[in-house]
């Protein structure tokens, strides 16, 4: 059920014409094991062409733009990588000279997609400007050697770890959604919603914006839903409205 307070802060900021930021895995659909199979629902997607209908929408994600299109296939814009790029009305921009970093994962994938070899279970996602293993399918006893591995790389070549829910990845450094958030935003009210670590510097960086944390675990964020069925739910409030 959601929250009265959150109910009476999204009539007062609907006033205001806000962007709407949304996370994907975990925030409007749910987190599988195998994260190539996320793919939108018919009624996500009629949700979503309705809502960006109405506002400025953006869809957050740690996803390739090709990916979360494959997904997701409608017209909306983006913020990919992280916060490493976005893409408003069909145009790219890079964050933070971003781009410099697509020859170095390009490296980095060919010097480890070898470890699924070394690590039963592990898989290996090539993105354009982030690689990403995904340890879902891993024997426990293999992670601290892997971890020590890609934080070796990291170092060696310059890059950040994260850690999220059942994944490490590398990716671009000096960037994250909440910078990212801030530059789209330029100011006016906003709605931002996600699930992650990576969303907590988007609560934390925006903090004059209604911010939503999905799903349990600590967070910035000033309201909670329970997961991306009740998320979804905001979006109908949201539309009613």
């Amino acid at each position: 059920m959601i929250d009265g307070q959150l109910k009476d802060a999204i009539q007062q900021i609907i006033r205001n014409d806000p962007i709407i930021f949304l996370d994907y895995d975990g925030t409007l659909v749910p987190i599988i094991m195998n994260p190539e199979d996320s793919y939108a629902d018919d009624d996500l997607k009629n949700l979503l062409s309705e809502t960006k209908a109405r506002f400025d929408t953006f869809i957050v994600t740690g996803r390739s733009p090709e990916e979360i299109r494959r997904f997701l296939p409608i017209d909306i814009n983006l913020i990919c990588y992280h916060g490493a790029c976005s893409i408003i009305n069909g145009r790219i921009e890079y964050h933070n000279g971003s781009d410099r970093f697509i020859p170095v994962f390009d490296e980095i994938y060919e010097v480890t997609r070898s470890w699924t070899t070394q690590f039963p279970g592990l898989r290996i996602y090539r993105k354009r400007m982030a690689v990403l293993y995904h340890l879902g399918l891993m024997d426990s006893q293999f992670l601290q050697e892997l971890r020590s591995k890609i934080e070796e790389m990291a170092r060696t070549r310059g890059v950040e770890v994260y850690y999220g829910k059942m994944i490490i990845e590398l990716r671009v450094p000096g960037v994250n959604k909440g910078s990212a958030i801030r530059s789209v935003r330029r100011g006016r009210p906003a709605i931002i919603a996600g699930d992650d670590a990576t969303d907590e510097l988007a609560f934390e960086l925006n903090e004059d914006a209604v911010t939503i944390k999905v799903g349990d675990g600590s967070s910035s964020a000033k309201f909670r839903l329970s997961d991306y069925r009740e998320m979804r739910s905001l979006l109908r409030f949201i539309l009613s409205i």
